[in-house]
């Protein structure tokens, strides 16, 4: 055999390397990587016996369907969580149709996350047949981001679990 013959397939190995490499930059693998280690940190951080979390659900809606992130069914509430995996500084208003990133000089514009909760609330609501005051609207940055603009306090960085344990008045049943 030849040496080209012998390492034919070195050429398709790097080509597989560099394409996942590739998805490990991407937008959608960092967004799943976000969810999945926001859900770790609430079932590690919330009592079981109290609060369950149901992570990546579709729910049906006017629109179609939407994707939710995370809820926490508790006595206390439902918490329906956003996750944005986002590095930079964030700008951004509660009534801003789109909220800004800027990484050094680049901007990249994204939906309002608080827009974005409130259509995944009225579509649990209605799917459930609850009132929207059964439900919390919850935005989480997991990623080195910091806000350049005045957040409510329902949109964090850190502190999520604690976040959700200020709640404490029962406001639905068990069943």
């Amino acid at each position: 055999k030849t040496a080209i013959t012998s390492y034919w397939y070195i050429p398709l190995v790097v080509v597989v390397l560099l394409i996942f490499l590739n998805y490990l930059k991407s937008a959608r693998f960092k967004g799943w990587l976000g969810e999945k280690a926001t859900s770790v940190g609430l079932d590690f951080k919330l009592d079981p016996a109290i609060y369950k979390v149901i992570s990546d659900i579709i729910i049906p809606d006017k629109e179609g369907t939407t994707q939710i992130d995370h809820v926490i069914v508790s006595k206390y509430g439902i918490f329906v969580i956003e996750v944005k995996n986002y590095n930079g500084w964030i700008f951004g208003n509660e009534k801003d149709l789109e909220w800004t990133q800027v990484i050094f000089k680049k901007k990249n514009r994204f939906q309002n996350p608080l827009r974005q909760n409130y259509r995944h609330i009225k579509a649990l609501a209605e799917f459930l047949k609850l009132e929207e005051r059964c439900f919390h609207s919850v935005v989480f940055f997991i990623g080195d981001s910091k806000f350049k603009t005045k957040m409510p306090a329902n949109v964090l960085t850190s502190n999520l679990s604690s976040y959700i344990k200020v709640f404490n008045r029962p406001i639905l049943s068990p069943d």
